[in-house]
């Protein structure tokens, strides 16, 4: 009779063992990557848009108006590029209402982002904005990323800047900064089952390799 033996009895549960090994590497691998955000960061480009009289392309400065109001404006535009597999997981916006730059404060105005508002140029903010800048800022809540990513614009990597002008005179904007979270798309629970399914099967192909 003749007997064959196989590399899988020789080596046993060490085979077995580097199999499930490297399985698990790959995963921890791949949980690893999932945990890892960049961002996208830079101003709103107001430069082509015709209704900036500042002069350049990232103050902002519409033209005196005495109403009626609301008077609704486009800001400007802040282009973006998400990688694929990757999902915009939080927002923030910043800027300031009136501008140094221009010498210049601002009607009462209210600032949005494809429909969502971020801030907002009441009566006494107007007044501070004569003589400085007023600062503002805002994060964009889950709600409100899950809003945005239904929106076409947001959807073509362009977030737009729009304005309503609440009293005469003329929004006046410094430059409107914005910052992006990019998260990779979780790994599904049920690709670790899968992965721990194949663990096994790492050493099934070391013992057939080994066959003599």
């Amino acid at each position: 009779m003749i007997t064959r033996c196989t590399q899988s009895e020789r080596l046993g549960r060490p085979a077995r063992a580097r199999g499930i090994a490297s399985a698990a590497l790959i995963v921890t691998s791949l949980a690893a990557s999932a945990a890892q955000a960049s961002t996208i960061s830079g101003p709103v480009n107001t430069g082509n848009n015709l209704e900036n009289f500042s002069g350049d392309a990232t103050t902002f400065a519409s033209a005196p108006s005495d109403g009626p109001f609301p008077l609704t404006m486009t800001v400007g535009e802040f282009d973006f590029s998400v990688p694929s597999g990757q999902a915009v997981t939080a927002g923030f916006f910043n800027g300031n209402f009136g501008s140094d730059f221009l010498a210049s404060g601002t009607s009462q105005v209210s600032l949005f982002v494809d429909g969502v508002q971020l801030a907002i140029c009441g009566a006494a903010c107007e007044t501070a904005s004569q003589s400085s800048d007023v600062a503002w800022a805002y994060s964009l809540t889950a709600s409100e990323l899950a809003l945005l990513s239904t929106n076409s614009l947001w959807q073509a990597g362009r977030a737009v800047i729009t304005a309503e002008q609440l009293s005469a005179s003329q929004v006046v904007l410094d430059p409107t900064s914005v910052n992006l979270t990019l998260q990779p798309v979780p790994i599904p629970p049920a690709f670790f089952l899968f992965a721990s399914a194949l663990a096994p099967l790492f050493g099934l192909a070391r013992r057939k390799a080994g066959t003599v």
